[in-house]
């Protein structure tokens, strides 16, 4: 069993997520669920721990871990303990490739694999959502405003793309153009809670929003989706309508 929820970005120092931070706390373990925030996007920046800290600790009524691989980094055992600790797992944003790359290097991949068909619940925002999927569009490549990128491929058959505002939308389309397949794009405050090839739409806020687009060979087209109880995670593929 998987249980997934990307975020499509949303500063968690604000609150602006506060209604899908509080999903993701109830969809794990216990009365005070161990939060294990992994900010190895962000080189593992000394802000957002404490920030992660404050919210999900002091307001959200965790226990806070951090996993550091970055900034004094944290030995394999270390590593094995918090995950394995965890009820759920909290990626932050920040460089995609760079994150999967150290992942990799590390083994945090397969244990975080392990921990999620354990039950761990697998959560994150921007990089943090975007690492879950089978690839999408980063805004990290030095030499592009976004490129394309392969991720862990946990939400299989979907790609995906955070901070969805229109410009984003248009090359996330383009990036989709001839390769046959079908992405989901989410705004700000937006987000997909994903369980046993199941999917449903979260949102906080007014503005938020999610998009799934598909590459139908001639054309890429791209409908609005509001699914706010749980459905078939294929039917995203089939929800065509006009660009």
């Amino acid at each position: 069993m998987t249980h997934i929820i990307a975020i499509g970005g949303g500063e968690i120092a604000d609150g602006e997520t506060k209604g899908i931070d509080r999903r993701i706390v109830a969809a794990a373990d216990g009365e005070t669920p161990t939060a294990l925030f992994v900010p190895t996007a962000s080189g593992d920046a000394r802000g957002y721990r404490e920030t992660f800290h404050d919210y999900y600790g002091g307001e959200l009524g965790c226990e806070t871990e951090v996993l550091r691989l970055v900034d004094d980094p944290d030995d394999d055992a270390a590593i094995e303990r918090k995950i394995a600790a965890a009820d759920l797992v909290y990626v932050g944003g920040g460089d995609t490739l760079s994150m999967l790359d150290r992942w990799r290097e590390r083994g945090v991949d397969d244990r975080l694999r392990q921990a999620a068909e354990d039950g761990t619940v697998l959560a994150g925002l921007s990089a943090g959502a975007l690492c879950w999927f089978e690839g999408g569009l980063s805004d990290a490549h030095p030499d592009e405003k976004y490129a394309p990128l392969e991720a862990l491929g946990w939400v299989e058959g979907l790609r995906f793309t955070p901070h969805a505002v229109p410009e984003r939308r248009r090359a996330f389309a383009d990036a989709l153009r001839g390769t046959g397949a079908t992405g989901l794009a989410l705004t700000d405050c937006a987000a997909i809670e994903v369980r046993d090839g199941k999917y449903r739409i979260l949102t906080d806020g007014d503005d938020a929003a999610a998009y799934v687009l598909a590459d139908l060979g001639d054309r890429v087209v791209r409908e609005r989706v509001d699914a706010t109880s749980l459905r078939p995670l294929g039917d995203l593929g089939y929800r065509f309508g006009a660009d």
